[in-house]
């Protein structure tokens, strides 16, 4: 994303563009819409719509309400309790849904992989209030590290189930678009015992992801969570 915002060069993660008129061109564009068409809207595919700069803009919160007001379905899939700010807006409708991105329960691995994020129970947590609140939720584990994400594994998905998700996503790390040597680089630096192994499990051929997969739909069998695996 760095090559199509601008940013060629610079680190993924070390910038942010605060798009202050987003709010405005989402209107125009309800404008044009057919008014029939109630397509449902996702926050966000790239960059989390909850960014910790979204506490004092609160650009989020003013396009959710636009939607809202239009009586689009929203879907929002965050690394941030930041969302609860906005469950007075997102529980407007039963179409709306949260997600929340867990990778991990170990502390180490969430603090070299999503340094940014706030820690893994504080989103089960969220969670738990949004569920609470009578807000669809559900959770996206992914992407998951050979060895690193899969050794708490059943427990998270466990805690997902205890949180009551209404489902969840799986997916594996793609190495792809020249991300590998980013990933091998980290991997050498923080956890140099277990690099040679886990970059074997991402290799083509590997059948490392066929045993996860398996792995998965026992303990959501398990626990009674509903899972969808996209790998």
């Amino acid at each position: 994303m760095s090559r199509y915002s601008g940013h060629l060069g610079e680190e993924w993660g070390s910038f942010v563009d605060i798009k202050i008129n987003a709010p405005r061109v989402l209107q125009q564009q309800l404008r044009r819409r057919k008014k029939t068409r109630r397509d449902p809207v996702l926050f966000s595919s790239v960059t989390d719509a909850y960014q910790p700069l979204e506490r004092r803009y609160e650009i989020t919160r003013a396009c959710i309400e636009l939607l809202s007001r239009n009586e689009y379905p929203i879907s929002v899939l965050t690394k941030s309790d930041l969302v609860l700010r906005d469950a007075n807006l997102l529980g407007r409708s039963a179409e709306n849904e949260v997600g929340m991105t867990i990778i991990t329960l170990d502390a180490k691995v969430g603090q070299v992989f999503e340094s940014g994020a706030v820690p893994s129970h504080r989103r089960l947590d969220a969670l738990k209030e949004l569920n609470a609140q009578g807000i669809r939720t559900y959770g996206f584990v992914g992407p998951i590290i050979p060895e690193l994400c899969t050794v708490h594994l059943e427990e998270l998905v466990r805690k997902l189930a205890d949180s009551g998700v209404a489902y969840a996503l799986f997916d594996r790390l793609n190495v792809k678009y020249g991300n590998r040597p980013v990933i091998e680089q980290v991997l050498h630096t923080h956890f140099s015992n277990q690099a040679k192994s886990i970059l074997d499990a991402l290799s083509p051929g590997s059948r490392y992801y066929n045993e996860v997969r398996t792995q998965i739909i026992e303990f959501a069998i398990d626990y009674g969570l509903e899972a969808d695996i996209i790998f």
